[in-house]
């Protein structure tokens, strides 16, 4: 239990910085908000993808490495802390130093991972955390958050796909198909990366990238045949596959649109990939992630299914406001984008609460 406590806490932060992020992005919106959501409002992506992610991956992939380098646990730490410090603190470059650090950090567990294991899967997660790292030490030497931005998605996209990656072990994979994912993840990761030097080639050859992975990922994912099982395992299938077809949109988007630095066509990608792939992916592994990290319990309900309904329809109704120029469509559609989220929050604690006291009652 002890062990555990750490690992609360950094939950705790996580969920705070998730909240955060929520709240600044309605007052992004032009949502009527408290004054501290208001003050967030030029660190909303910090906020949810260094933040938020960047310590939940961190976490889950020091837990992983904690039997053998206790260490590793210090990694999540230093992150959770610079997400408290671009909450809590004026100055901007102590947070964001230390997200630089955790990201760093993070590498630094991948390289521990890939001399463990080297594989496929872990090269790619790795590939994204460099870009990770890469896009903090840009942000922290000055640029703007719209340059690095496709650093950071590149960094929970590769993440992401390295994961289902480990799980399709199950599923054996010919030369050719591993080929074809090599090819899509380097034209992807060369389109990011030139990104730093020209913005609108840079988002047009990630957005062909990302459109061959997310085709890849419909293809050959396991998900194509667990879609067909029944309880979680669908649940979870039909996360993923709804996530695929937002990652390939996502793609269209980027090339069409090319550089765009705000408003309703920088919303149309980044939501995209942040809210209709990521978020979808984070619904759908919750259940295999929670009792992971916490040891806790997390029984199957057709009520998951409710949020991840909600996300989905609304998240088309913001795109066509974004597209069309419908600002009470985009500012309504972003509301109940929110209301997905903390509905899947809700639903997490009362499944995970119902669960474990239905194991304490059975061992008592």
């Amino acid at each position: 239990m002890i062990r555990l406590i750490p690992r609360l806490l950094m939950l705790l932060t996580v969920v705070v910085a998730l909240l955060g992020g929520l709240g600044s992005g309605l007052a992004r919106l032009g949502w009527q908000m408290d004054s501290q959501s208001q003050d967030w409002i030029l660190i909303h992506g910090p906020l949810m993808i260094n933040g938020f992610l960047g310590t939940l991956i961190c976490l889950e992939r020091s837990v992983a490495l904690a039997s053998r380098y206790r260490w590793s646990m210090i990694v999540p730490a230093i992150n959770a802390l610079g997400a408290i410090a671009i909450l809590a603190i004026d100055d901007a470059m102590i947070g964001k130093f230390l997200l630089t650090i955790g990201s760093f950090g993070l590498v630094i567990l991948f390289g521990l991972m890939l001399r463990l294991h080297p594989s496929r899967d872990v090269g790619v997660m790795t590939s994204g955390a460099l870009c990770w790292l890469i896009g903090n030490a840009l942000w922290f030497s000055g640029y703007p958050i719209y340059q690095v931005v496709h650093l950071w998605v590149a960094f929970l996209i590769l993440t992401i796909v390295g994961e289902r990656l480990e799980l399709s072990r199950v599923r054996r994979l010919t030369l050719t198909s591993e080929r074809l994912l090599i090819i899509t993840v380097v034209i992807y990761l060369f389109g990011v990366l030139l990104t730093i030097i020209d913005l609108n080639a840079g988002i047009r050859i990630l957005g062909g990238g990302i459109i061959l992975m997310a085709g890849w990922l419909l293809r050959y994912d396991i998900a194509r045949r667990t879609i067909q099982q029944h309880g979680l395992p669908r649940y979870i299938a039909s996360c993923l596959l709804l996530g695929y077809v937002w990652m390939g949109f996502g793609g269209i988007m980027a090339i069409w649109k090319g550089a765009v630095y705000a408003g309703p066509d920088y919303a149309i990608i980044l939501h995209a990939f942040l809210l209709g792939f990521v978020f979808s992916m984070i619904f759908g592994h919750m259940p295999i992630i929670l009792p992971a990290l916490t040891g806790l319990q997390f029984n199957y309900t057709p009520l998951l299914y409710g949020h991840l309904v909600v996300l989905h329809v609304t998240l088309i109704f913001r795109m066509y406001g974004n597209l069309v120029g419908d600002f009470t469509a985009r500012q309504h559609a972003g509301l109940w984008n929110v209301i997905a989220i903390l509905l899947f929050l809700t639903v997490t604690l009362i499944i995970v609460f119902r669960s474990n006291v239905r194991t304490v009652q059975r061992m008592s």
